[in-house]
């Protein structure tokens, strides 16, 4: 029997997920990571930064096995979101400002 005919006489207990943009992240690696004092975090010789403040905490990434180009942030089986690369020059003219204030 060819594997869509057999799927095609199971179809009534087959069950799709409803449509997420998170559904990709199912088949993604995992592992975690803690957040220093600057909410940033190191990753393949990488630093990122966490969407909100999560500094001194210990977070699950997800991420693309190969590419390594979406890394996605977990935190207590929580999706916070995607952490983007640390711009060191944006970072440091932040604090400047605030030093400053």
């Amino acid at each position: 029997m060819k594997p869509i005919d057999r799927f095609g006489l199971d179809l009534t207990r087959v069950r799709f997920l409803p449509p997420s943009e998170a559904n990709d992240e199912l088949f993604f690696a995992e592992t975690t990571r803690k957040v220093k004092k600057d909410n940033t975090f190191s990753f393949k010789s990488k630093r990122y930064e966490t969407p909100v403040n999560l500094s001194g905490k210990e977070i699950q990434i997800r991420y693309e096995r190969r590419k390594y180009k979406t890394v996605v942030i977990y935190y207590k089986e929580d999706r916070v979101g995607e952490a983007k690369l640390l711009n060191t020059i944006a970072n440091g003219l932040l604090r400047r400002k605030d030093e400053t204030k």
